[in-house]
């Protein structure tokens, strides 16, 4: 019969901090966290819960992220929580009501298991952990070797590997090769002296029982004709593989694995499985012969099917119609909020253009535009007429102008004048 190692040279196991295994359980997938605390010394009085959430409220910083809290019959209180920083925060605390507490995690809710095969009996656990965390994205929890004789610690080739996390790869790297990996189960293991497997050997409590028949008696001084299990009462040996107690306890082990519950909230939730299950298989066939059962012809359950596709197509439609209801008229809001926006940029546009032209206007004057005077220059031999300001001046026949690029400057005029009166 196989069994795990417990000797230092067979084992090895992680010595990081809790709150350092959380967080590696949550980078790969752990989502709950089920914290215990128990008195580093003693049991912890039984504390009302107002108490404790004021305790815990001055230790963290949000409580309300706490899901569960309760005591547990071994005397251990259990918070649970989904919240990384909080599960963290718990996990440092040092003491509760002021008794320092120790606490731990449940394991099975944070790991993964996998079994190695053909691993060297002279490579040490150790090396084997570091190859695994440098050529694979896990970190190792503990890795530890199947014995064939705990008696004797008689080692194997086969070693199983827990990782921090959930989530499990199908292949890992190990020494260049490849190997696939699989979520591990655990196989029923029998106590050898009542054949229970609610628990080990090592920790039996009850008298002997026959392997053969069942009595409370060694098999040596057995003397009974016929076989009976102590366990299903069935003509074979309490040992034997085919039994239904041993085929129940494999689904009990594949349905704790599988949820990750430990064995006590396993066996509690299994039973409870099992009886509902029960429940629903101890109905009389007689019941079930009477349920009424309707059978429907081809011709009417293409009708149904049609009538089933013309009320979802009409749902469908509704569904349609609204949507575009509502498209519309958040498109009109949308169109009125820019028109409404285009309005007022215009508006301050024009008032804007406004202002800057009432200012230039006054910056900016111009002069007012000056008469033009008219001259006339005759032909010579005649009289010559010129109008300054409107005012006409004869010249005689005998006088002479000269020629000036000035058609009329102040010299030219007070010339002309002289001449005139004399």
């Amino acid at each position: 019969m196989e069994d795990w190692a417990s000797h230092s040279k067979n084992l090895f196991r992680s010595k990081l901090a809790l709150h350092d295994q959380i967080i590696c359980a949550a980078q790969n997938g752990a989502y709950k966290f089920n914290i215990f605390f128990q008195a580093a010394s003693g049991n912890l009085p039984q504390l009302y819960p107002k108490q404790l959430k004021d305790n815990l409220a001055a230790k963290l910083r949000n409580v309300k992220l706490i899901d569960h809290i309760q005591f547990t019959r071994q005397n251990r209180l259990l918070i649970s929580t989904e919240h990384l920083e909080t599960a963290i925060e718990i996990s440092n605390i040092k003491a509760i009501m002021g008794i320092p507490t120790v606490c731990s995690v449940i394991s099975e809710q944070i790991t993964s298991r996998f079994l190695l095969r053909n691993i060297p009996l002279e490579t040490s656990l150790q090396e084997l952990a570091d190859e695994l965390e440098a050529e694979n994205t896990i970190k190792i929890h503990e890795a530890r070797r199947v014995l064939s004789d705990k008696s004797r610690n008689i080692a194997t080739e086969n070693v199983l590997v827990t990782t921090y996390g959930t989530n499990l790869p199908q292949h890992i790297k190990l020494w260049l090769t490849r190997q696939e990996v699989s979520l591990f189960l655990d196989k029923p293991r029998q106590c050898r002296k009542c054949f229970s497997f609610s628990h080990p050997t090592s920790k039996c409590k009850n008298e002997s029982i026959c392997e053969n028949c069942g009595e409370q008696h060694n098999i040596q001084s057995c003397t009974s004709p016929t076989m009976t299990c102590i366990l299903c009462k069935g003509p074979h040996k309490a040992t034997d593989l085919k039994c239904p107690k041993r085929e129940e306890e494999r689904k009990f082990l594949k349905f704790k694995c599988l949820n990750r519950l430990s064995f006590i909230d396993a066996r509690r939730k299994f039973q409870i499985d099992k009886k509902s299950y029960s429940s629903v298989a101890s109905i009389p066939q007689n019941d079930l012969v009477q349920d009424k059962t309707h059978y429907v012809t081809k011709e009417e359950l293409t009708q149904i099917l049609n009538q089933q596709m013309l009320e979802q197509k009409s749902i469908f439609m509704e569904m349609i119609n609204s949507q575009a209801l509502l498209f519309q008229q958040t498109m009109d809001k949308y169109n009125e909020h820019i028109m409404k926006n285009i309005s007022c940029i215009t508006l301050a546009l024009k008032n804007i253009t406004e202002e800057t032209l009432k200012q230039n206007g006054n910056e900016v004057k111009r002069p007012p535009k000056s008469k033009k005077t008219k001259y006339e220059v005759p032909n010579l031999g005649t009289d010559k007429h010129f109008e300054l300001s409107s005012s006409t001046v004869s010249i005689p026949s005998g006088f002479s102008v000269e020629h000036s690029t000035s058609p009329c400057s102040s010299k030219t005029l007070s010339s002309m004048e002289h001449q005139m009166q004399t």
